[in-house]
């Protein structure tokens, strides 16, 4: 399953110790050139040690997808909670994440990740959807989605990985623009932009286009780490009557792909 990449970037790059600031996030043309471009490198280093210190986080979050095809826009509005179980090379991402259409009370999207197996979870179709994580080889983090880049990735496979141009910098924001270099990563995602915090080196806001130039913008107006969290809220959910439990198997060899990211807003 690709999107689920995508829910576990937002739901694991958006830790920032307080709320982040409002001004500073407009779209910025990936032509747009930077004041510093070597000052990336040092960024990326700065960058892989915030995103390490990491340990819970509780963050409100709004999407915003749009779709050339059809020419419509749809807005969700919800949460995500993040938590790091365990340590060292058996340490696991726990997450959490609930949208509901803007306006609406009736829950859209839920996903629960154990850490092995991210849960879909879809009202509509009254069914959970349970997609096994790949394991990742000793030392790294699992490269299925785009949440490696996001939250472990050293900054030397991030440069490997992916094509990254430094495009802006003013007193609040980093902006970063991001193209796949290989197959499995473009079948993903065209290109995404992600805005850091000045302050603190933490994602403020993702965007991406995909292949079919459909776009989605991920914003991240209130985040909170070092929160107390339950543990219980990252268990596997348990089936409601009436409903069912859907196994999806794991591709028996899966190209490394990068998770979709939400397109900021332009």
């Amino acid at each position: 399953m690709r999107s689920f990449g995508l829910v576990l970037t937002i739901l694991l790059l958006t830790a920032a110790p307080a709320a982040a600031q409002q001004s500073g996030t407009g779209y910025v043309s990936p032509a747009t050139p930077a004041a510093d471009p070597q000052a990336l490198d040092r960024y990326l280093l700065r960058w892989e040690q915030e995103m390490q210190k990491v340990q819970t986080l509780s963050a409100q979050l709004t999407r915003t997808d749009r779709d050339y095809s059809f020419d419509t826009t749809q807005k969700f509005t919800g949460y995500a909670q993040y938590m790091k179980a365990g340590t060292g090379t058996s340490s696991l991402n726990l997450a959490a994440l609930e949208l509901h259409p803007e306006g609406k009370a009736e829950i859209a999207e839920k996903f629960i990740c154990t850490g092995t197996y991210l849960y879909q979870i879809r009202p509509d179709q009254k069914e959970i959807k349970a997609f096994e994580l790949p394991r990742p080889q000793p030392g790294q983090v699992a490269d299925d989605n785009f949440l490696s880049f996001l939250f472990g990735m050293r900054a030397e496979e991030a440069r490997r990985r992916y094509d990254l141009k430094l495009v802006k910098e003013d007193q609040y924001y980093i902006y970063v623009m991001i193209s796949p270099r290989f197959p499995g990563d473009r079948a993903d995602f065209q290109e995404a932009r992600i805005v850091l915090n000045r302050d603190n080196f933490l994602p403020r806001q993702l965007w991406f286009r995909h292949p079919n130039k459909n776009e989605v913008t991920w914003d991240i107006p209130r985040i909170e780490s070092g929160v107390r969290l339950d543990r219980s809220a990252f268990d596997a959910p348990r089936t409601p009557p009436g409903w069912k439990l859907v196994p999806v198997a794991r591709p028996a060899a899966p190209t490394p792909r990068v998770i979709r990211p939400n397109q900021p807003n332009p």
